[in-house]
């Protein structure tokens, strides 16, 4: 008889498309929703992981140009994640996934385009030197840059290796893929308005008020906590299991929550709105224009949001 065949060893992609086509082979027990969303998250993991990697190197080959692809990786390896989780899925394909991973790959590679576009014209970002100073500030920026890429993918990958995937979409579908579209347009929108009122010179010494930023004193950050759970309830129902217990019923679900919860405690408590408002007020808060605009502008939610509920 012939030698039996010697195990094959993959690296870099290959290892994704073995995890992949080791889940597919698998028998039916194997292929439990709690062992498929495990394996699922274990490549985020090393997509997302290798995309820090990446960056980290690239921060220790030349830390003085580190910031112009601190987004283009940190970002963009959610879009990559997303990618490779739907292509490895071993489970048939569905609308559902198909429009989550389309909005998170859309989110992923709009805003990472543009943060590289801006970076690229600006030379770079300020704010980000104190963490490329040490080896071990690079080495911690690049560690939480990674963390928040596998909890910010979780909705997409969890679902792409969910058996339930496959529910039929719902009103709560529909409203949140709505949403999500709207909240896009809104991010894409804001960003572009606040770049083009930097281009004038005439407003080097004065805060953004012009379009989306005249509704809401940050509206990119109010798109952010808005796309994350709308992606989140566009895939909720395909993480409800319809066999075993409680907890691995919705075990999926809970773990998704975790993107829009985490998100919403960075915007909110660490690095986007404190740090905005912060900087606003060291440049204009001696000015009475300001202080007007900052007491009559809603910090998040846009007036005529506002409007609709009053």
């Amino acid at each position: 008889p012939p030698a039996p065949r010697q195990p094959r060893h993959f690296r870099g992609g290959s290892m994704l498309a073995a995890a992949g086509g080791a889940l597919r082979a698998a028998p039916p027990l194997a292929r439990s929703a709690g062992a498929s969303m495990l394996a699922g998250a274990a490549i985020s993991a090393l997509v997302i992981g290798g995309f820090n990697l990446l960056g980290f190197a690239a921060t220790l080959v030349a830390p003085a140009k580190a910031e112009k692809v601190t987004d283009l990786l940190g970002t963009g390896a959610i879009a990559a994640s997303a990618i490779a989780t739907f292509a490895l899925s071993p489970f048939p394909l569905s609308l559902r996934k198909v429009l989550v991973t389309a909005a998170v790959v859309s989110w992923g590679v709009r805003l990472a385009g543009f943060l590289f576009y801006r970076v690229l014209r600006t030379g770079g970002d300020t704010r980000l030197e104190q963490y490329f100073e040490t080896v071990s500030s690079m080495a911690a920026f690049w560690g939480v840059s990674a963390l928040w890429g596998w909890l910010t993918a979780l909705p997409t990958t969890l679902l792409c290796f969910s058996p339930a995937a496959a529910r039929p979409l719902g009103p709560i579908a529909i409203v949140a893929a709505a949403v999500f579209c709207s909240a896009f347009a809104a991010e894409a929108v804001s960003d572009w308005q606040k770049w083009h009122w930097k281009q004038d010179p005439n407003h080097a010494d004065h805060w953004c008020d012009v379009g989306l930023w005249s509704q809401c004193r940050h509206p990119n950050y109010a798109s952010e906590l808005t796309i994350w759970p709308s992606i989140f309830l566009l895939a909720a129902p395909g993480l409800v299991q319809v066999s075993g217990s409680a907890v691995a019923r919705v075990g999926g679900v809970a773990a998704a929550a975790l993107c829009p919860i985490f998100v919403a405690l960075v915007i909110l408590k660490v690095s986007g709105v404190p740090i905005a408002e912060a900087r606003n007020e060291r440049r204009f808060a001696q000015r009475p224009a300001y202080q007007q605009y900052k007491s009559s502008t809603p910090l998040l939610v846009p007036r005529f949001v506002q409007r609709w509920f009053v």
